[in-house]
Parts: structure tokens; C-alpha cells; sequence
């Protein structure tokens, strides 16, 4: 964990701050607190200003604040809406999202977003559907397979709504950065992802020392309660072959296992504050790996593992779950 509350969302922000004044986003400089940002600190896409800077006029803790509220009541809407129950269990208990949550992350957001449009697109409100992917693509690494499944979806039914509402809230995002930060500023980005690289993972989930376990649950968990779902499965496979550094980027597990498995029980979620905790041994490479290859199998396990007995009560109240 991070040693101070949303020092990501900071990051953003001061990055944001450091446009509006006139400087690059995406090299060095001092933040307002005199401290020195390296190059490629903050490495969002350009789209990512324009936005951010909606909220600058607001304290960054308090925009940090909303942004998190925001993103919690989205997966709380939408787990009602798939699963009908709660997904306070996932947000409180599974440690990636507490993670997320803590360091100001905007990954549930991006999360958010993309089954938001699925959501939307289901209920026929194509125009919100497209607007909304077109908002997730902002964090294109984490959802870049399902998002093009949807597109493709929507390409193959004919619901041109959805694909203009999406090429248009793409343009005005894309371009208007282009138009308002000049061309060059996608070159910065791309530069900043360069010198943000080095501190990457170079290694995906599925990798020893513990990945080809994780790869047997993942595939158990598909065989039994995900078959024919290809948009849960893309979002699974997504997660999986990620490069993962740290444990907040697995949050894509939840919303596959919410939407497999409706009677999903919470105590493994649980275990992974247990896995931390417990795991004490000198970080090498291999031993770091193995612990968030650990932490992530709870979620995993959510899906696998038999429901406490009163669960099975939701059945009666017409919440089956998936089979």
C-alpha cells in the first residue's frame, strides 16, 4: 500500500494543475508542494486533461473524493442490476478494489464505464451505451478486449446510434485535446509512456511461480457458470494476461465473477487481507508475483467456492444464479 490516501489521484490532478499553467503534463517539474514529478509520473492519455480539468477549480481531495463516490455507485448500480444484491462486500472486503479505493485509482471507474455501456446497449439506450465506451477507452489497457467485442456487437447488429454516439464522443475527446493542447502533445504521451515503462511488470498473471494455478481456476470458473458469455470471458482474459505490478489492476475479476456467479459468497474475499498480511518473506521478483498472484486468486475463489447456506435464500427471491 501507498503511504498517504489518494496520492494517485494527486498525481493526476497536480498534473492537470501543471497544464492549466502552461507546462507539459508529461515531463518533470516541481508540483505545488515543491516536490520534483519525474517524467512519465503521469502517463494518461491526453483526453484524460480535458476532463481533469472540469474538477480543477475543486480541492483535489475533494474531486478525489467524488470520483471515488462516483465509481462506487456505479458498481453498485450495476451489480443490483446484474446480480441483484449488493456489491459492498466486494468494495469493503476484496483487498485489489480497497487498494484502488485508498490510492485514488480510477480503474473501478474505467470498470464501471464498460459495463455500464453493456448495460445500456442491452436496454436499447444506445446513444449512453457508445458515450460511455467511448469514456472507458480513456484506460484502454485494462478493457481493450471486451470494448472491442462491443463494437463489434454493435457493428454486426446495425446499431449505428451506438457507434456514432461512440465515434463522436471520441472525436470530440481525442481531437479537442489535439485542438486545444496542440498535436504534439500525443507525442509527450507516447514519451511518457517510455520513461514510464521501466517501472512496469513485464510479467502477466498466467506466469510462474502460482499463474498456471490461477489459469486452471480461471478456466473452471468459465467452464462451469461462463460458457457463451464471450464478453465476461474477453474481460477475464484481459485481466489475466495484463502485465500486473500491483493488485488493483485484477479488478476486472469481480465484475466477471458478480456477473457468473450470483450466489457468489464474500468470506474469500476476506482471505486477501489474510494472503497480505501473512506474506512476509523478502520481496525477490518471483515472491512478489506469487503474492499478488495469491491475492488475486481470492477473487477467484469467490467464484468457485461453495455459497453460505443462507445465500441460497436469494433463489427464492428470484436471483438464480448463472449456469
Amino acid at each position: 500500500m501507498y503511504s498517504h490516501l489518494l496520492t494517485d489521484w494527486y498525481t493526476i490532478m497536480a498534473a492537470i494543475q501543471h497544464w492549466l499553467s502552461g507546462g507539459d503534463p508529461y515531463g518533470r517539474y516541481l508540483n505545488r508542494s515543491g516536490a520534483l514529478v519525474h517524467a512519465g509520473a503521469f502517463a494518461y492519455p491526453p483526453p484524460t486533461l480535458l476532463l481533469g480539468g472540469l474538477l480543477s477549480p475543486l480541492p483535489w481531495a475533494v474531486s478525489g473524493v467524488l470520483m471515488l463516490l462516483v465509481s462506487l455507485f456505479g458498481f453498485e448500480y450495476w451489480t443490483r442490476s446484474t446480480a441483484g444484491r449488493t456489491g459492498l462486500f466486494w468494495a469493503l472486503l476484496w483487498l485489489p478494489i480497497c487498494q484502488g479505493f485508498y490510492i485514488g485509482q480510477t480503474t473501478l471507474l474505467t470498470l464501471v464505464c464498460l459495463m455500464g455501456a453493456e448495460l445500456c446497449y442491452a436496454r436499447k439506450h444506445d446513444r449512453w451505451a457508445g458515450a460511455l465506451l467511448a469514456l472507458a477507452l480513456l484506460k484502454p489497457h485494462i478493457i481493450v478486449l471486451p470494448a472491442a467485442w462491443l463494437l463489434f456487437v454493435a457493428l454486426r447488429e446495425r446499431r449505428w446510434q451506438s457507434l456514432l454516439s461512440f465515434g463522436l464522443v471520441s472525436l470530440a475527446l481525442w481531437g479537442g485535446a489535439a485542438l486545444i493542447a496542440g498535436p504534439t502533445i500525443y507525442a509527450h504521451w507516447l514519451s511518457a509512456i517510455s520513461n514510464y515503462g521501466p517501472e512496469l511488470a513485464t510479467r502477466s498473471l498466467l506466469f510462474p511461480p502460482l499463474g498456471p494455478l490461477l489459469g486452471l481456476m480461471a478456466i473452471a470458473l468459465w467452464w462451469r457458470y461462463g460458457r457463451g458469455d464471450v464478453l465476461g470471458l474477453l474481460l477475464l482474459v484481459n485481466t489475466l494476461i495484463y502485465p500486473l505490478g500491483v493488485v488493483y489492476v485484477a479488478t476486472g475479476l469481480a465484475f466477471v465473477v458478480i456477473r457468473w456467479r450470483r450466489d457468489w459468497p464474500f468470506y474469500p474475499l476476506a482471505l486477501s487481507w489474510v494472503v497480505a498480511a501473512v506474506v512476509t518473506t523478502a520481496r525477490t521478483p518471483d515472491t512478489a508475483a506469487a503474492l499478488t498472484q495469491a491475492i488475486v486468486a481470492t477473487g477467484l475463489l469467490a467464484g468457485l467456492c461453495p455459497a453460505i447456506p443462507w445465500q441460497h435464500l436469494l433463489r427464492l427471491r428470484g436471483v438464480p444464479t448463472r449456469h
